[in-house]
């Protein structure tokens, strides 16, 4: 990771935890020159990553409030199922796949160890950082978990360690949670920490999915890990609107309705 970068993704995290931070903050906790932090303050704001108030810097509240996974599992619950079940059905024998995080796509992992429990599917690997999803397949398949900090809220490893183990594996497909689709921003999780894997992923996976039920579309959160043209689709249910639906088409979005 270039250094830039480094400074980009340490001042965020930085942010995301105090919530504000005044310039000599940021030149203290980078060690770097006033005209440099007003640089990257400015271009982290072009970024739609963080909002400068006078003397200093304040994060983007996400749309969205923000719910413990129990809570996020239980809304929309019928139609994640749908999604999940949808996007079970476009595994292949022989793929190897990354399962992130997220309520959508552990119904996703239930659909698929019943089609493995079925003999449907017979040669597959899957990687997740998701615990619940790894708790749903084990029992059918080898599952690998790349390690790292266990979040309790998120039912996920993440952190610096999943990320370098991400480093050295390839996938044929990747199935992705969001919590925002922004037609202009493109694919949004809660975290920079999730943000970061993701972008991991999709440099080292041949397509990826994103499972999102139609209450995301629209939304917005302050980091995005993909334009919604670079997907190979967005599995959703019925209930998105036809507006939305020629919104995102017209960004060169490809959306699956289950």
């Amino acid at each position: 990771m270039k250094k830039w970068e480094q400074r980009r993704l340490l001042l965020l995290e930085e942010l995301s935890r105090q919530g504000r931070l005044s310039l000599s903050q940021v030149r203290e906790l980078l060690n770097i020159s006033e005209s440099t932090a007003r640089r990257l303050i400015i271009e982290l704001e072009q970024d739609h990553c963080l909002i400068r108030r006078f003397g200093g810097i304040q994060k983007i509240e996400p749309s969205s409030p923000k719910y413990s996974y129990e809570e996020t599992q239980e809304h929309y619950a019928e139609e994640k199922k749908q999604i999940g079940a949808y996007a079970a059905e476009l595994v292949e024998n022989g793929d190897v796949l990354f399962l992130s995080g997220g309520s959508t796509v552990r119904y996703m992992a239930m659909a698929l160890s019943r089609r493995l429990e079925n003999k449907e599917l017979t040669s597959l690997s899957v990687i997740t950082n998701s615990l619940v999803s790894a708790q749903a397949l084990s029992e059918f398949t080898d599952v690998y978990m790349p390690g790292g900090i266990y979040r309790q809220s998120l039912q996920v490893l993440d952190g610096s360690l999943t990320e370098k183990n991400l480093r050295s594996m390839c996938f044929t497909k990747a199935f992705l949670g969001v919590v925002a689709v922004s037609e202009t921003e493109g694919f949004m999780p809660s975290d920079i920490a999730t943000n970061s894997i993701n972008q991991r992923v999709l440099s080292k996976t041949a397509a990826f999915y994103v499972l999102a039920d139609s209450s995301k579309f629209g939304r917005h959160s302050f980091i995005s890990y993909a334009p919604v043209k670079e997907a190979a689709g967005i599995i959703t249910d019925p209930a998105l609107t036809p507006a939305m639906h020629d919104t995102m088409t017209g960004q060169g979005a490809r959306i699956l309705i289950c």
